[in-house]
């Protein structure tokens, strides 16, 4: 599916937001904006250092687990995530969109604000999802500085 969505980021001290429990009631099954919601910081700095280094294009996060079982308010969700120029996601993700639903997101790709806006595709275990993320409160380029200066809280240390 395709939609536009707006991150509602709150200034914080750590990586990760908390979602109550009510919240997630009322998403209905719909874990996206959860994910996009614990993980704005990181896809914000992946938009803006993959613009910086090949120009326009989206952010794809492959999620590592089940998302129906994942509790929101507790669980560090494993993903793997990367940016894919505008030039080469057609090519990769081609068979994973449905085709009704590429020419808008090549609109999208080809006309986003990368210092304010992202283009984020989800695929998990669920039908692939694609978000026009507009207007942060933390837009890409100041999700970068932050990942940049707050580094050692994002570093997985080896016990």
């Amino acid at each position: 599916m395709f939609f536009d969505a707006v991150p509602d980021p709150k200034p914080l001290l750590g990586v990760a937001v908390r979602i109550d429990a009510s919240v997630w009631q009322g998403c209905f099954g719909d874990w996206q904006p959860l994910f996009i919601r614990e993980y704005w910081l990181p896809i914000g700095h992946i938009a803006w250092q993959g613009f910086l280094q090949q120009g326009r294009g989206m952010v794809v996060c492959e999620i590592h687990t089940s998302t129906a079982t994942v509790d929101w308010s507790r669980t560090a969700v494993p993903y793997t995530a990367r940016f894919v120029a505008s030039d080469a996601w057609t090519a990769c993700f081609h068979d994973s969109l449905p085709a009704d639903q590429l020419p808008a997101v090549a609109e999208a790709v080809a006309t986003y604000d990368p210092a304010r806006d992202a283009i984020l595709l989800l695929i998990s275990d669920s039908h692939p999802y694609v978000s026009c993320l507009k207007g942060w409160a933390v837009p890409p380029p100041e999700c970068s500085r932050q990942m940049g200066d707050r580094h050692a809280e994002f570093t997985v240390v080896q016990p």
